[in-house]
Order: C-alpha cells, then sequence, then structure tokens
C-alpha cells in the first residue's frame, strides 16, 4: 500500500519549507519548540510576529509550509511589510508529512477557506497530480522536477509547532544577510552553533518556478565564514 513515506521517497522530496521573518529568527531557534501555530503563538506573542494573522484557511493551530521550494508567490505579497525587510527560508525535515495529523492541500490552502484541505495518503498524492486546479489549472510538464507539486502554492499543514531539531537549515538572500543573521544569533547563548546557512537568492521571486518545470534546480550555495 503506498503510504506518504513511499510518495517521499519515490519523489527525492528533500524538504519542506516555510517563511517567516527574520525578526522571529532568535525565538525560533533558541527553544526547541521550534516554530510555533498562530495558537501556541499567542503565549509569546512579544516575541513573535505572525507572517498571517488573517488564517482564512481556519487551521491556526498548524504552520503552513510547502513542499521542496517555498510559496514565493505568497511572500511577494507580504513581503513589503514597513517594520520587516528582510526574510529567511527554513528547510525542514519532509518526514514530518507522514503523521496522521498533517494536513495537504493541493493549492493555496486558504482558497475556498480551507473546504479543499485533505489528510492522509490521498491528500498527499492529490499534491503531484498530472492537473489540479488553482485559480487556473495547472499541468505538470514532462521535465518538471518531480519532487515539485504541480501547483507552486500547494501547502502541508504541520500541527501545533515544528521542532528545532527538524529545521534543517536557513536559506537567506545573499552572503551579507547570513554574516549578519549569523552575527545576530551569535549573542544568544541557546542558540545551537552548527545552524547551516544556505545563499539561494532564487528562491526569494519566482524564477525557480520555470526552472522546476523545466527540470533545473535554482543555485544553493552553503555558507562558510571566511
Amino acid at each position: 500500500m503506498t503510504t506518504v513515506k513511499n510518495i517521499i521517497d519515490i519523489r527525492n522530496i528533500t524538504r519542506l519549507c516555510h517563511f517567516t521573518k527574520s525578526f522571529n529568527l532568535p525565538s525560533i531557534l533558541r527553544n526547541e519548540s521550534g516554530i510555533i501555530a498562530n495558537t501556541e503563538m499567542d503565549n509569546q506573542i512579544e516575541l513573535l510576529s505572525k507572517n498571517d494573522p488573517l488564517r482564512l484557511d481556519g487551521k491556526e493551530d498548524y504552520v503552513c509550509c510547502s513542499v521542496q521550494y517555498p510559496n514565493t508567490w505568497y511572500l511577494r505579497q507580504i513581503k513589503e511589510d514597513p517594520l520587516f525587510h528582510e526574510w529567511v527560508i527554513l528547510l525542514i525535515n519532509p518526514f514530518l508529512a507522514t503523521l496522521s495529523t498533517s494536513l495537504f492541500c493541493h493549492r493555496n490552502a486558504a482558497a475556498e477557506r480551507g473546504t479543499l484541505i485533505q489528510g492522509g495518503t490521498e491528500g498527499f498524492s492529490g499534491l503531484f497530480n498530472q492537473m489540479v486546479q488553482g485559480k487556473t489549472k495547472r499541468y505538470r510538464t514532462a521535465k518538471m522536477l518531480p519532487c515539485c507539486p504541480t501547483d507552486d502554492q500547494a501547502e502541508v499543514l504541520i500541527y501545533k509547532n515544528i521542532s528545532r531539531s527538524d529545521i534543517l537549515a536557513v536559506v537567506v538572500k545573499d552572503w551579507e544577510q547570513a554574516r549578519r543573521e549569523k552575527s545576530r544569533l551569535s549573542f544568544i547563548h541557546e542558540v545551537p552553533n552548527n545552524i547551516r546557512f544556505i545563499i539561494a537568492p532564487g528562491l526569494f521571486d519566482i524564477s525557480w518556478s520555470g526552472m522546476i518545470r523545466n527540470g533545473q534546480m535554482p543555485e544553493e550555495t552553503l555558507y562558510r565564514e571566511e
């Protein structure tokens, strides 16, 4: 019987992605609770800022992620917040999708106020259908990377929180941002000193969408301090 884990393995899915404001990084990385859902965040509101206070999907007790590449389409709508100019992408252990509590949506989960969200293997496999219906019909191309959902805005929803130990790396836009974030975190002794930073400017705009549909992977470089 096919399972979510089978699909992850067969499609060589190596990560989930979660956008957050760089302002949130210290609070996320200093605690093993890691990334927390909006309902859990209410207890720490002075420390953390919600990406999406509206949560039209109705799933405030879940953390929203995308598969393999970030939902840059959503970032384009929210990144002009005058208080926060810098964002990061957290790379997450993909096997959190195998948890019985995880939910899936083949397009943005807020569509139709969350009524398209499903659980189980059927919900996850539906992310990779040859055609999915979003605002328009989206089709897989012959060369498309198998690890990527058919709709770039497809989502995986993780219940309650994503533990710090399940955060694989932090993606930033350029070397200067990596240096700056590393420097900030170095003053917080609770933050592990082995957090990996990856430079990937192409993940902060929508250029990666065309690349993965042509079988290409955007460039990513591991940050190393000089």
